[in-house]
């Protein structure tokens, strides 16, 4: 390197990039003492590299690590200014008497980074980006000074050697004016330089492992012009023994046993240098034609693994972009990659391919609760008990907060896909001790089966998705499979959001009303109904609206439309002296809303003659299913408010009762499911009334709704139920006919 050049101009470094590391530096600098016992830990884990420092004392191994930390700490205070250069380069010569190799340092070197790609999770959105780069070519600056210095050391005059140093000092220079290369980029600087600046090389390239890693084919190939290769797995191949082997491979075009692959290299090259780097999903070779045997001997092959060892830092800066930093799992493009190459070996080996999504139940509070770093030692303990469950064949992505991907390939029948997901569920809902605290969080598992479900990528990933809607719909802690019918289920709610956007467009939601009644005969109530005209199926029933109301896009204004229409209706009722209780059913989503408090209080201020004890808010088990905390407190916001609280469709629910004794209620509604079924079904006649029974335990109103018949007042009454809904006494009708029911409304006997 001339020394009147800054190395920070080859690497595109200036004042502004270091002034970006100043700002951060005091982060950046934190582990240090960690980084460098890990650092030490990594060579000492080879024999080779642990060879070096054999009769090292402890005292001098520690003090070792202490400057290693030290390094990190005056490499970010450097800026590669002459002095560090020249102490980088003292350093290299000092590797070079130990014996540590250059492709040692360039591989301990990515230790370097893994470390800082967990500090720049903390680093703000506007900068972590830049400043990755900026690292990167901080660190690519360090290991080129101590190679330098290891050349000189070496007194590699030898024009060859002089040539492989140049390549690699230069594959890195990038003006200010340039943008950051990209990986791929890198590599094909690497690839391309070698047979320019080298006179023995007239070929250079890397091959990646592709197609399920059975597959080398060629990412970037320069020099002589050669066809492009593909090198499939098989026994006695150089380049995959070197993978398997982890060690270079000298092999000559001509020589006894050669593959077609090396055969179409002669002429172009008499011997080749295969040398692997990477791990696990990636891993590679870079390929080195030589125009002469002997080659690689008399220039001697190290210098070539500090390539493939930058080779091996490319790769492994792919590999975060496929990869979650917190678990280490596949991302969602790293899965979709994956989850193409199972489809296509499904059909090949005739078995059935299971893609599941599944949430954590429960996350979010534990999050909210006990703070991020609780929240990501949790998800890292539930990814790990995932882990034990699944197969060697099996893939788990993390593409979400608390969202994870499963492929479950070589499934021949039905069963073993049930036993494999009862055995996740079991496994994630097992109580975890974090912090003296015990934790229990469950999962909920959608999935679809291919190729029954013949569908795109995509696609079966939208099924799966349908299919864990449906999962957390059916109570959470459990698997749903995809099946047609939920595919049509979602079409039919997406058409029934269609026309209440349209409806909300044009303000024309009609809501209708059904009286609550005592056994007394007095009227209590009423409860405001959203209903819908469809012109073929004619209403549509509110129950069946339940789940487009509930969506994201609509929950909030349909909630605030139904509480502006609704309490101006018992306002208009008041002033005409109808004194009536209305219920009004909130949505879990909007409850939910950091906003419902603020919608609820400006729709009561519309109305101040309107007293807040006439409102009661009929909320679903689902809400405290999801946040108990959040659902606590606003419900507890309410009723301090005066407003009523009430738990629509009781019975049919999963929330535990310990979670709805913390609920301020002063009603239960029995959904009307139980009681239609109580005059024929005992069973469904013991939930009811152990339901009254326990209402009034906690002095509770019990209301039951779905009443139809004489008969169920009847049963009603004598299993001592007070409040009664349903057709039995009136339909669901307009604000309008209200006044005339009121006036004509004679109480049939629940008595007899």
């Amino acid at each position: 390197m001339n020394n009147g050049t800054p190395l920070s101009h080859f690497l595109g470094l200036h004042g502004a990039d270091f002034a970006l590391i100043d700002r951060y530096r005091d982060r950046l600098e934190e582990g240090a003492e960690g980084l460098a016992r890990h650092f030490y830990d990594y060579l000492l884990a080879f024999p080779v590299t642990a060879a070096v420092f054999r009769d090292f004392s402890k005292e001098r191994l520690e003090a070792l690590i202490h400057q290693q930390a030290d390094h990190l700490r005056k490499l970010l205070r450097s800026h590669l200014d002459a002095n560090w250069r020249q102490t980088m380069r003292h350093i290299g010569v000092i590797h070079q008497q130990l014996g540590i190799e250059p492709a040692w340092v360039a591989g301990a070197y990515i230790l370097y980074w893994q470390h800082w790609q967990q500090t720049l999770r903390r680093i703000p959105n506007p900068d972590r980006e830049p400043l990755r780069d900026i690292l990167f070519r901080l660190l690519v600056g360090d290991l080129m000074l101590q190679l330098e210095g290891y050349a000189h050391a070496s007194q590699e005059t030898d024009a060859e050697r002089l040539g492989l140093l140049q390549v690699l000092l230069g594959v890195l220079s990038v003006s200010g004016h340039e943008e950051a290369p990209q990986p791929e980029e890198l590599l094909q600087r690497i690839a391309a330089a070698l047979p320019i600046q080298t006179r023995g090389v007239p070929m250079a390239g890397y091959l990646i492992t592709t197609k399920g890693k059975d597959l080398l084919t060629t990412e970037y190939m320069a020099g002589a012009r050669i066809a492009e290769l593909e090198i499939p797995q098989q026994a006695g191949d150089p380049c995959w023994e070197a993978l398997e082997s982890g060690q270079v491979q000298i092999v000559d075009t001509a020589g006894p046993g050669a593959l077609p692959w090396l055969q179409s290299l002669q002429g172009v090259a008499a011997e080749v240098g295969i040398f692997p780097f990477g791990a696990a999903d990636l891993r590679g070779v870079g390929l080195v034609g030589a125009k002469t045997k002997g080659y690689f001997r008399q220039v001697g092959s190290a210098y070539f693994q500090a390539f493939t060892h930058l080779g091996a830092l490319v790769l492994q800066l792919r590999n975060q972009a496929l990869r979650d930093p917190l678990t280490g799992l596949p991302n969602r493009a790293l899965l979709m990659d994956r989850l193409e190459h199972a489809c296509h070996q499904a059909l090949r080996q005739e078995r059935l391919l299971g893609i599941g999504l599944l949430d954590l139940d429960g996350f979010k509070q534990v999050n909210d609760r006990l703070g991020h770093e609780v929240g990501d030692r949790l998800l890292k303990a539930v990814v790990e008990r995932m882990r034990q469950e699944l197969r060697a064949e099996d893939t788990i992505a993390r593409i979400g907060g608390d969202e994870f991907a499963l492929l479950l390939p070589s499934i021949e029948r039905l069963e073993e896909l049930e036993v494999l997901c009862e055995r996740i569920l079991a496994a994630i809902r097992q109580p975890l001790k974090i912090r003296g605290e015990s934790i229990t969080v469950s999962g909920s598992l959608g999935l679809t089966l291919y190729p029954l479900d013949d569908s795109d990528a995509r696609t079966l990933l939208r099924h799966a998705d349908l299919a864990l809607y449906a999962a957390k719909a059916g109570g959470r802690d459990q698997y749903h499979l995809h099946t047609q019918a939920l595919d049509e289920a979602v079409q039919a709610d997406a058409a029934l959001r269609s026309r209440l956007e349209k409806g909300l467009r044009e303000d024309h939601l009609p809501l209708l009303y059904q009286p609550m009644v005592s056994t007394t005969g007095v009227v209590l109530g009423v409860e405001a109904l959203l209903c819908l005209q469809d012109p073929s199926a004619g209403q549509i029933s509110p129950s069946a609206l339940a789940n487009a109301i509930d969506h994201p896009r609509l929950a909030r204004p349909i909630g605030r439309f139904i509480l502006a229409a609704a309490l101006q209706q018992a306002a208009l009722w008041l002033g005409e002296g109808l004194n009536l209780r209305l219920a009004i059913k909130i949505s879990a989503r909007h409850l939910l809303d950091a906003r419902f408090l603020e919608d609820l209080h400006e729709a009561l201020a519309r109305h101040p003659a309107l007293p807040p004890q006439h409102l009661e808010l009929e909320i679903t088990e689902s809400a405290p299913l999801q946040d108990r905390e959040t659902t606590l407190q606003r419900l507890q916001e309410c009723r301090n408010g005066g407003v009523r609280i009430a738990l629509d469709q009781f019975g049919i629910g999963n929330a535990p009762l310990r979670t709805l004794q913390r609920l301020p209620l002063q009603s239960i509604k029995i959904d009307q499911g139980l009681i239609r079924a109580i005059l024929h079904h005992p069973n469904d006649l013991a939930i009811v009334a152990g339901i009254i029974t326990t209402g009034r335990m906690m002095h509770l109103d019990v209301i039951a709704d779905g009443v139809e018949t004489a008969e169920h007042c009847h049963r009603l009454h004598s299993i001592g139920c007070k409040i009664l809904q349903g057709p039995y006494f009136a339909t669901p009708m307009p604000a309008a006919a209200i006044a005339p029911w009121l006036a004509a409304y004679r109480p049939p006997s629940c008595n007899s």
